[in-house]
């Protein structure tokens, strides 16, 4: 077992490459052709690119297939190996993209469907003086009751035609995989864990209305990264927990995912977080 790096935003936790993963879990539950889970512990095979074992929220162990891209590997080392990680640890993998308004310290997560333009939301502000805190999916952990956002890498992937858009030069980005038109965007980062104050889901349709508390936690479960290894991994005590508590310290609403150009969903999320601040000020 070769030790390959610390696993971003997770203090303690280490990512390691094998020679060998055993083919089943012994006892595991099957969630799908792919997935093998059981508490402490998740196997899941990627053909032509990799086995991977997470266990006991802490160690990620890998096996890469002979010819596999590497950038593939790092995607599902950083994607369904990460989140696994953090749901053993009881804490939550938020699918959002996280970031600091500006002269502020709490953090606003940005979630939604794939494709609704969280990244490109994200980037949109740090054009405008906001710090990355994570980007993708974003570990959200519980200090006495204040939900906390943890740092990860500082990058921002985002296609190729959202770069040109947004007219960001990409000779210092690096490809996330062959062949793919994505790219990782290096961007101003927050180092330090911050305070998650308040949750905007991007969704087809958002009228703006206040959410009640079932419709908020409905809102986290289904942002959750991979909600269908809680129950296989036994931390659904945990989950509730976790989204419980930001349904209530933090605010959470919606907006529109389509229609509105991206500057103007920035406007939005500046003024609220504007006002935000002058109450918490």
């Amino acid at each position: 077992m070769a030790f390959v790096a610390a696993v971003p935003g997770i203090p303690g936790a280490a990512t390691y490459r094998v020679e060998s993963l055993p083919a089943d879990i012994v006892g595991g539950d099957v969630l799908n052709a792919y997935i093998q889970a059981k508490p402490g512990e998740l196997l899941f095979s990627i053909p032509g690119i990799a086995r991977f074992r997470v266990r006991n929220g802490d160690t990620i162990e890998y096996r890469e297939e002979e010819g596999a891209d590497p950038g593939l590997v790092q995607l599902y080392l950083h994607g369904t190996a990460r989140g696994a990680l953090i749901h053993q640890r009881g804490e939550l993998p938020f699918h959002a993209a996280t970031l600091v308004p500006r002269g502020q310290e709490t953090a606003l997560a940005i979630c939604g469907p794939s494709g609704a333009g969280k990244s490109t939301l994200a980037a949109e502000l740090v054009r405008r003086g906001w710090l990355l805190v994570a980007d993708d999916t974003t570990r959200v952990t519980n200090q006495g009751g204040q939900p906390l956002a943890w740092p990860s890498r500082d990058t921002i992937k985002l296609w190729k035609d959202a770069c040109e858009a947004g007219r960001i030069e990409l000779r210092e980005a690096d490809r996330v995989a062959k062949g793919m038109d994505k790219y990782y965007v290096p961007v101003p980062s927050r180092v330090e864990p911050v305070a998650l104050g308040s949750v905007v889901e991007l969704i087809p349709g958002a009228s703006g209305a206040p959410l009640g508390v079932g419709e908020k936690l409905a809102l986290l479960t289904r942002n959750t990264y991979r909600p269908d290894q809680i129950k296989p991994l036994a931390v659904e005590r945990h989950h509730v927990r976790m989204v419980s508590q930001i349904a209530t310290r933090c605010r959470i609403m919606q907006l529109p995912s389509k229609g509105l150009p991206v500057a103007e969903l920035a406007d939005l999320l500046e003024n609220e977080q504007g006002r935000q601040g002058q109450v918490a000020g």
